[in-house]
């Protein structure tokens, strides 16, 4: 099969994409070109910046063969010119036929475009859902849905949001969820099909630690932390936190009640999306063309 070509959007700001460099190693969007080039040599991929006022220089949306939403440190219900840019991105991407997935603000951003609402978090005691989601579960739907292949009924993943998604658009499929947010939902609108997840199952240990140090300031703020000094305890923790690498009492703290015997640390989602969607999707578009040609 020819090569898959797959457009990274990034939601960050330049200067927000300039903090997760200092704090992470790189923005959102290189974090998964990399990622996508170790799931397949077979993948291309382009970086978009919607939230830029600069023209996008990229091919049209519908000549690709997936568009990847990452997480953003924006809040889409304060419509700044950004998120404006960002949500009539999103519509047009819906229009292109091209198979969406999305990350946190990728879910949010998806859900408006296609008609639905995201608020800050409404959870009394989860203001901040961050270094993890815990007793994430499928919903029915879910437990057959191709984008959580491989997934356990009941499972604890990378997080990292402070808004949620209060109203789903029409017809859409909420697939996993846990106590206090929807986690995953299916969304058809248009002409393309999107997957989402609230979660971050990119993330390592390493990169959510990065991630709690570019947002210190913000967690203590929101009381998810007490003080930046614990905030930095809980950031190396993370570092540390490994497959086959045992937890150490000091740091089990920072890991609540999450199930480590089960933790997986493969993007499962994002494979899936492509073994399921993304790939299918191009061998269609592929063989209608070579009918178109004969």
């Amino acid at each position: 099969m020819e090569k898959l070509r797959i457009l990274i959007c990034d939601g960050n700001t330049a200067a927000d994409r300039a903090s997760f460099k200092k704090f992470v190693g790189y923005a959102p969007s290189k974090h998964f070109e990399l990622m996508l080039k170790r799931c397949s040599s077979q993948i291309q991929t382009d970086i978009a910046y919607p939230a830029d006022p600069d023209p996008l220089r990229v091919l049209p949306l519908g000549a690709y063969d997936g568009i990847l939403f990452t997480g953003s440190n924006s809040h889409i219900y304060k419509q700044d010119p950004g998120v404006l840019r960002q949500i009539e991105f999103a519509k047009a991407a819906f229009e292109s036929g091209t198979p969406m997935f999305g990350v946190c603000w990728g879910l949010q951003l998806a859900t408006v475009a296609a008609g639905g609402e995201v608020l800050p978090s409404r959870a009394a005691d989860c203001v901040c859902e961050a270094p993890f989601a815990s007793g994430v579960q499928l919903t029915e739907h879910g437990c057959s849905h191709p984008m959580h292949q491989s997934r356990p009924a009941e499972f604890d993943v990378f997080s990292f949001h402070s808004d949620e998604v209060i109203r789903l658009p029409y017809g859409a499929i909420v697939t996993a969820r846990n106590r206090n947010f929807i986690q995953a939902v299916e969304i058809r609108y248009g002409k393309s099909t999107f997957w989402g997840v609230q979660y971050h199952p990119e993330l390592s240990g390493l990169d959510q630690a990065g991630f709690l140090r570019e947002s210190a300031g913000a967690l203590v703020a929101d009381g998810r932390y007490e003080s930046l000094e614990h905030v930095e305890h809980a950031a190396q923790a993370m570092s540390r936190f490994q497959n086959g690498v045992e937890i150490s009492e000091e740091d089990m703290i920072h890991f609540e009640t999450i199930n480590m015997n089960s933790f997986e640390f493969r993007p499962l989602e994002i494979l899936n999306w492509l073994t399921h969607l993304v790939i299918p999707t191009a061998q269609c578009k592929l063989a209608v063309g070579m009918e178109q040609g004969d």
